[in-house]
């Protein structure tokens, strides 16, 4: 049995007492739910907390730091591959935040929404759409129970024209860790936050990315939908024609500026675990990875990509892009939610394999545009389950409850085209050393960077499996600082990596924490080392002998 942290139980009463007997949960199945998870993270929560506001989270903090006990918040906890509900050590109890869904406010003048960690993707596109607000909601490839405030946390980026969540972050209001509230310095009761950067020393970015304080709800700023979002999709036969493709979305991205939104480019093996399904991705070899893409008639690299402008802009847009696209790609096309609708239908009436093939494959394009529509899909979470876990019947994905197997790496490089190409090709090796597939994503942040996420796909029953999938982790994180390049986040397990890489940076969070949280009670190990007090199991559990 695992040891309490002194003071537990004068807590969970001084917590009953706020937030009632009901919110206060260590039960069985509820533990349960808090082990889920889709990597061996070091340690789960012992009980969790549901407030329902930001003068209960305060209360909730204060009784923490009271009785010295350690609180680790979660939005929604779907942030799969990155942690989900887990902790970095089991003296900690969990601060639920998902009761808290309200949307505050919406000023339809300036595009500011003001909403709480409970919102999830869905229930903004819900509260836009049934109100005929014409805004996009900032999608992501995480699906549609996802927070919103949690992604822009994070630092998330999607690929409507504000590819960068928290650059649209306006202000905020924050709950330190003794239970004090801090409010962005511009943002009065009353009004509508429109300034991000504010006044004085910019205290926002500090919430971001850490473990300072519990941010309780946020302004965003949301792109107004345009008259034209017209999709584009590329085909690029060879891998050494990589960085002649990165040079041309370069020069896209340049000409057009945030009329297109982020491109992405998927490579053979992503773009397999999307259209093939008779074994698991990672029970292929890669000859055998090779030849399912060849059958299937993949590209060594697809590029998907939007335009977001008014009618009369979208012929001239469209000549830009063409006359880059011919410049590096085999073919190309234009094509719209509705064009890929009457396909598909149409392809309903053929018999065979090839016909049902193809329905999917345009299924999941017009899944795709959607998500450039701003309609928050599960496009993407299939991928999860590729290593082979089943989803439930008759519910949303959940690959943290299906016991799929992923870590996400996503390091930021400069977008210089060999350089990208050369990190790639560093990637793909490291990979097939440990024997794992190398689904790579290449999404445009900006001109200037580019993220390269790879998912870790493994079974999690094969406790082999799940060490070389921690192991290639290691390898990729060392690999890239190597060269210079960190992932933009990191999965709560490998934080500890941060400590060998961040000097000065690192040492400088370090002194903020100890100011505002001596004890290291909220969110420890978070963006920042364990207090030494702290330190009772290794940021990743080492496969037994």
């Amino acid at each position: 049995m695992r040891s309490e942290p002194q003071g537990l139980q004068a807590a969970l009463a001084a917590w009953r007492a706020v937030l009632g007997d009901a919110h206060v949960q260590s039960d069985a199945s509820t533990l349960r739910q808090l082990s889920q998870d889709t990597m061996r993270s070091p340690a789960h929560a012992s009980a969790r907390l549901r407030p329902a506001n930001s003068e209960q989270v305060a209360a909730c903090l204060a009784i923490a730091h009271l009785h010295g006990v350690a609180v680790h918040p979660v939005s929604t906890g779907h942030n799969w591959g990155y942690g989900g509900v887990a902790t970095l050590h089991e003296r900690c109890v969990q601060l639920d935040l998902s009761r808290m869904d309200k949307i505050l406010a919406f000023d339809e003048t300036l595009g500011v929404v003001t909403l709480e960690p409970g919102v999830t993707q869905a229930a903004l596109a819900d509260y836009l759409a049934s109100r005929n607000l014409p805004f996009l909601t900032p999608v992501t490839g995480a699906g549609p129970t996802c927070s919103v405030l949690a992604n822009a946390l994070e630092r998330g980026f999607g690929i409507t024209p504000l590819t960068d969540h928290w650059q649209a972050v306006m202000g905020l209001e924050a709950i330190l860790p003794d239970g004090q509230r801090y409010r962005s310095p511009m943002w009065a009761t009353g009004t509508t936050a429109c300034f991000k950067w504010g006044i004085g020393p910019y205290l926002d970015g500090l919430f971001s990315q850490s473990g300072l304080g519990v941010v309780t709800n946020m302004s965003i700023a949301l792109v107004k939908r345009p008259q034209v979002v017209q999709p584009f999709y590329f085909w690029v036969d060879s891998a050494a024609q990589l960085p002649a493709a990165l040079d041309g979305i370069k020069r896209i991205l340049e000409r057009c500026g945030s009329q297109v939104g982020g491109i992405n480019l998927m490579n053979s093996t992503r773009l397999l675990s999307m259209a093939y399904d008779t074994r698991p991705l990672t029970q292929l070899n890669q000859a055998e990875r090779n030849a399912a893409a060849q059958s299937l008639a993949l590209p060594a690299w697809m590029g998907v990509g939007s335009i977001y402008c008014e009618q009369a802009q979208l012929a001239s847009l469209k000549g830009i892009i063409r006359s880059e696209l011919r410049r590096f790609c085999s073919r190309y096309l234009f094509r719209s939610e509705r064009q890929l609708a009457l396909a598909e239908r149409a392809l309903r009436l053929l018999p065979g394999t090839w016909s049902r093939r193809w329905q999917l494959t345009l299924s999941k394009l017009r899944m795709g545009v959607e998500l450039m529509e701003g309609q928050p899909n599960q496009l993407a979470l299939p991928l999860a389950y590729a290593a082979g876990a089943q989803p439930q019947q008759g519910t949303l994905l959940d690959p943290a409850r299906d016991n799929c197997g992923l870590i996400w790496y996503a390091p930021i490089l400069p977008l210089r085209s060999q350089q990208v190409a050369t990190f790639v090709s560093h990637m793909e090796q490291a990979c097939e050393t440990h024997r794992m597939p190398c689904p790579v994503t290449l999404t445009t942040l900006s001109g200037r960077a580019i993220d390269c996420t790879v998912p870790l796909l493994f079974d999690r029953n094969d406790a082999p499996g799940s060490s070389r999938a921690e192991d290639c982790y290691r390898q990729l994180f060392r690999t890239g600082k190597e060269q210079g390049v960190l992932p933009y986040r990191l999965p709560l397990a490998f934080m500890g990596l941060l400590s060998e890489t961040q000097a000065s940076a690192w040492q400088l969070g370090q002194r903020i924490k100890d100011a505002l949280d001596p004890e290291h009670l909220l969110a420890p190990g978070r963006y920042c080392p364990l207090a030494p007090a702290l330190h009772c199991q290794p940021a990743v559990m080492e496969p037994q002998q």
